[in-house]
């Protein structure tokens, strides 16, 4: 059943996290490539590895700044190209999510994406797929916007660069407390996990109907 987009929901806006919503990814091919870099066994992630991840997604730290910090850390000579190659064979499409992104995209609609990504993720995608973001009206990315969800500021921002309430959207993203930060914003949000997919499609022919 295709989505519509008459001329009456031009103030209505779609919104697509991008990690496990347009592209899946494996975090365990990160970890398992610096333990072989490395020469050591794959651990998980420490809290300050998750602290500078967070800052590289918030741009707090620059690509060279979070791979000066891995090869320091973890015993590596990576570039950041090294690392933008990593994750072009982390992702791979979301073939659900990416297939209701092309299609808002090709009904009209105002298409844009609300994500915590870096710079390097970006790059990333658009040398596997080139062309991935073409049509989508606009892009929030943490890393621009200094923040991340769940913080609150994020989803303001985007209120507030749209021009457009809460009411006015609809966001999907696969982590619930990003789900909940939105619905606090005042966002109409829904949680894109399998098992909710159909029930999504339903959702937005509603709103968007």
């Amino acid at each position: 059943m295709p989505l519509h987009s008459p001329a009456s929901m031009n103030k209505k806006y779609f919104i697509f996290d991008i990690g496990n919503v347009l592209v899946n990814f494996d975090f365990q091919v990160l970890l398992r490539q610096i333990a072989a870099d490395s020469g050591t066994p794959v651990e998980q992630p420490t809290a300050r590895d998750l602290e500078m991840h967070h800052a590289v997604e918030e741009g707090v730290i620059s690509d060279q700044a979070f791979v000066d910090y891995l090869n320091e850390a973890k015993g590596l000579c990576w570039k950041v190209d090294d690392l933008i190659g990593i994750w072009r064979k982390m992702f791979t499409v979301n073939e659900t999510g990416y297939g209701m992104f092309r299609e808002a995209i090709a009904h009209g609609l105002p298409v844009y994406t609300l994500s915590n990504i870096a710079e390097h993720h970006i790059e990333a995608i658009e040398r596997n797929w080139p062309g991935f973001f073409n049509g989508a009206t606009g892009l929030f990315l943490s890393y621009q916007v200094g923040v991340r969800k769940p913080n609150v500021e994020i989803y303001r921002h985007m209120l507030d660069d749209l021009g457009a309430k809460g009411e006015q959207c609809l966001f999907i993203d696969d982590l619930a407390r990003n789900v909940e930060a939105a619905r606090a914003a005042g966002i109409h949000a829904l949680q894109f996990i399998p098992e909710n997919h159909a029930a999504i499609r339903d959702e937005v022919l509603k709103f968007f109907g």
